[in-house]
């Protein structure tokens, strides 16, 4: 295990602006709720890990760890996040989850750390059924270019979404359909593409739920493969304010990873 300590000040001053950034995300969110802060309103913080490593079209795999940090506010029928990540990458090569090698120079990269992008998104519920087993939330998503040279992929991503969900009894049928406007880096021109995901969860009792998830997604670019992904996930929700999750993903493409797994914990005010 590596315990980074070594900081530079470019990397402090874009970890500080990232930090004010979302401090003022939440506190707009606070004030633009009506009226005072009720029951229906819900802070919560999370930190975790993820390990995930594939070739992307490759001979060699690309590892990467991060450690996110989200913060997620809902009040009534809206939901706001932003998740920053701190990464490591070890790679012979430059290559992008999602997208794969994109660059022919083939430039040895080594290992790399430092600031993810951070990606904001708003979310509201245009419909919930009766007893809420029906529902259909709409999602705006930004990827800012934040990170690091050699972490991130250099620019901004925009994409829109549509969740449905329906539950009967204790399980839930889940499903998105989304799309995604992918920035382009000189001379290479991304595709806009659209994706999507279907699965389910089981409440097993009153704190213990898991589930599986497919996703898929359209091309990026030209060279590249689309996710074809796999997931499971288990969640506990240990007290009140205190709730952690684990999951696994297995790829089917050489867009997406070979194999992930990670895990997060919640606190919620």
């Amino acid at each position: 295990m590596h315990i980074i300590l070594t900081y530079n000040w470019h990397a402090m001053k874009k970890i500080t602006f990232i930090f004010l950034v979302a401090v003022n995300f939440g506190g707009a969110a606070a004030i633009a709720a009506p009226g005072p802060l009720t029951d229906d309103d819900q802070f919560s913080l999370s930190a975790g890990f993820d390990y995930s490593s594939g070739k992307y079209f490759l001979a060699s795999s690309t590892d990467r760890r991060s450690n996110p940090m989200t913060g997620e506010y809902e009040n009534g029928q809206w939901m706001l996040k932003v998740a920053v990540p701190f990464s490591m990458i070890s790679s012979t090569r430059v290559a992008t989850p999602g997208i794969g090698n994109i660059r022919a120079d083939g430039v040895a990269k080594g290992t790399q750390f430092g600031l993810g992008d951070t990606v904001a998104a708003a979310s509201y519920n245009i419909y919930s059924g009766k007893a809420s087993t029906f529902g259909i939330d709409l999602t705006g998503k930004v990827k800012l270019n934040s990170a690091e040279t050699g972490i991130g992929f250099g620019q901004n991503d925009y994409a829109a979404q549509a969740d449905a969900y329906q539950s009967f009894n204790n399980f839930t049928a889940l499903g998105s359909l989304g799309y995604k406007i992918l920035g382009s880096p000189a001379g290479i021109s991304m595709n806009k593409v659209i994706y999507g995901s279907f699965g389910g969860s089981y409440q097993l009792d009153d704190k213990l739920n898991g589930g599986v998830d497919i996703k898929l997604s359209q091309n990026p670019y030209s060279m590249g493969e689309g996710h074809r992904e796999l997931s499971a996930y288990v969640s506990h929700k240990i007290s009140k304010n205190f709730k952690a999750k684990g999951y696994v993903l297995k790829g089917f493409s050489n867009g997406s990873p070979d194999s992930s797994l990670g895990a997060q914990v919640y606190y919620g005010f």
